[in-house]
C-alpha cells in the first residue's frame, strides 16, 4: 500500500544546492491542519470586513446621536448657568431685604397726635 504525501523541491537560482521534502504520516496530518487554520482565520477576516461594510451605516446613526447628545449637554450647561444667575440674584434680594429689616426695626413708629 503506497503512502499519501507530496514531495517539495527547492532549487537555487545557481542550480547547485538541492533541497527535497517528503510531507507524508504525521507531517501530511500537521500540514493540512495548519492550512485549516489558516483557510478558518482568512474567511473569519473577510466575514469581520463583510460585517464591518454591512454596518457602516450604523455608524452614521450614532453620528447623529452624538449630535443630538451634544446638542442636549449645551442646552443642560446653558439652563445651569441660568440657576446659578437666578441663585445669585436670590441671594443679593435676601441680603437687601434683611437692610431693610435692620433699617425698619431700628426706626420708631411715631404716634399719631390725633389719636
Amino acid at each position: 500500500m503506497t503512502e499519501k504525501g507530496f514531495t517539495a523541491t527547492f532549487i537555487s537560482n545557481s542550480g547547485k544546492t538541492h533541497h527535497q521534502f517528503n510531507v507524508s504520516g504525521w507531517k501530511l496530518h500537521l500540514t493540512r491542519v495548519i492550512l485549516a487554520l489558516f483557510v478558518l482565520m482568512v474567511s473569519a477576516a473577510a466575514a469581520i470586513v463583510a460585517f464591518g461594510f454591512i454596518e457602516g451605516g450604523e455608524t452614521e446613526r450614532l453620528r447623529e446621536e452624538i449630535s443630538r447628545l451634544q446638542d442636549s449637554l449645551a442646552i443642560r450647561r446653558n439652563i445651569e448657568v441660568r440657576l446659578l444667575n437666578i441663585e445669585m440674584t436670590l441671594e443679593q434680594l435676601g441680603i437687601e431685604r434683611q437692610r431693610i429689616e435692620n433699617i425698619a426695626s431700628t426706626i420708631s413708629p411715631q404716634v399719631d397726635s390725633q389719636e
